[in-house]
């Protein structure tokens, strides 16, 4: 219900603990809740720079706004390169 205050709570040492349970769970719940619990693990990705993850997810759940943000965000060359062949 309230996942989105998961973005105020996590922090650098327990990031990606949360997001691969929320990833996990989501392959258990119903229609829209799995897309809502992936939606909140890419906005924590993309909050702590985790840009491959963010794009597995932001591919997964199809939105182009989201590759595109991905895109936009990552500084690193080379690795917007490597993006192509995801």
């Amino acid at each position: 219900e309230d996942l989105d205050l998961l973005l105020e709570h996590v922090d650098s040492a327990n990031f990606r603990r949360t997001c691969n349970y929320l990833t996990s769970a989501a392959k258990y719940l119903p229609g829209p809740d799995d897309m809502l619990v992936l939606d909140i693990a890419y906005m924590i990705y993309i909050k702590f720079a985790e840009y491959p993850n963010a794009l597995q997810i932001a591919l997964f759940l199809d939105n182009m706004q989201y590759v595109k943000q991905v895109f936009t965000s990552c500084t690193d060359l080379l690795r917007k390169k490597q993006f192509c062949y995801m």
